[in-house]
């Protein structure tokens, strides 16, 4: 990564950069980013990770918890905020992770007269959203921006990357053992009707810790996503990925359920089909009163039949933002090795 020149955080290294949520899918990646400019890290979370790199501090507290951030941000020159949950249990809603913590984070920050802060939010969020998740999402970003402090937020869109929570269950569905279990079929939520525009984790950890030595991207938001694709093609691109061939079956839910015997024999597996949103959101209706963590949820389905849409222009300009091309990205952690295990590089 090549520092802007005007890049304080660069050229005065001593100073402390805390990122929230930093053993997590996102943190970590941006712990990295960070250590491999030479800056020194401290990351604040509930639980420590062998995941991070040695150099990095582990600081132990819980955003919740307003009392164990007290010295969480000691000499942090910037804190990176990137705590967010997809879905609610009943230890965490929306409204005790995105709305209590960033509030605890931020009153944190103030109070240890932190510089500078950037706030991970999501593609999507915008006032009078219809899933709570990006309701929730925006009400963060307003305490955000009447924090005082020298903010920039970003949107990212589906964060992919080894260790996420799409692509890498998408990839454990369609090979053995599930996919045995499964008889090869792999039912996807929307189809080619869900619009998806994909980012990888490194792209999204670059931008961040390059806006850190921006002037101009304070006060800012940024969208950072990558082409539009569907969920259906984007579970083809994990399989092709993997080094299977896939067949995808555009049909009906009860035709292809008439037609299993026939598609089983005839078709390479895995055998993907569409099932319809709406018949999605019943599924997901039912299971959430059935299941303590049910598979899909209602706000999930709302998300889908959104969509996502943004744009990345404006971080490409200032930021050099760049995602690289699905396909690539994708098999830069899932292409089998010559042995035909799946890459299981750090």
């Amino acid at each position: 990564m090549t520092p802007c020149v005007d890049d304080y955080f660069f050229q005065h290294r001593g100073h402390m950069i805390v990122v929230t949520g930093g053993t997590g899918f996102v943190g970590r990646e941006i712990c990295r980013a960070l250590r491999a400019e030479g800056l020194p890290v401290r990351a604040v979370s509930r639980t420590p990770s062998t995941a991070l790199p040695p150099e990095v501090e582990f600081f132990p507290a819980d955003i919740t918890q307003p009392d164990s951030l007290r010295h969480a941000f000691h000499h942090a020159q910037a804190v990176i905020h990137t705590v967010g949950i997809i879905r609610e249990s009943s230890s965490q809603t929306f409204s005790q992770v995105h709305l209590e913590g960033t509030a605890h984070v931020v009153a944190a920050a103030r109070a240890a007269s932190v510089p500078r802060y950037l706030h991970l939010s999501a593609l999507g969020t915008r006032p009078l959203a219809a899933s709570r998740y990006h309701q929730t999402k925006w009400e963060a970003e307003q305490i955000v921006r009447a924090s005082g402090l020298a903010a920039t937020i970003f949107r990212p869109s589906l964060i992919y990357g080894k260790g996420d929570a799409s692509t890498t269950q998408l990839a454990t569905l369609l090979q053995p053992p599930l996919s045995w279990l499964s008889g090869g079929f792999l039912p996807i939520p929307g189809g080619k009707q869900a619009t998806l525009c994909p980012v990888s984790v490194a792209s999204v950890a670059e931008s961040v810790v390059r806006s850190l030595g921006q002037s101009q991207a304070v006060g800012k938001t940024f969208d950072l996503c990558g082409a539009t694709t569907t969920l259906g093609d984007l579970a083809l691109a994990v399989a092709h990925a993997l080094g299977r061939q896939p067949t995808w079956v555009e049909n009906n839910p009860d035709i292809i359920l008439l037609s299993i015997p026939w598609l089983w024999l005839t078709r390479r597996k895995p055998i993907l089909f569409p099932i319809p949103l709406p018949l999605c959101r019943l599924f997901a209706a039912v299971t959430e009163r059935l299941l303590p963590r049910p598979p899909l949820t209602t706000d999930q389905i709302t998300m889908l039949e959104e969509g996502q849409v943004g744009d990345s222009e404006p971080a490409r300009q200032l930021l050099g933002f760049h995602t690289p091309d699905l396909s690539h990205g994708l098999a830069a952690y899932l292409a089998p090795r010559a042995g035909g295990a799946a890459d299981r590089r750090p």
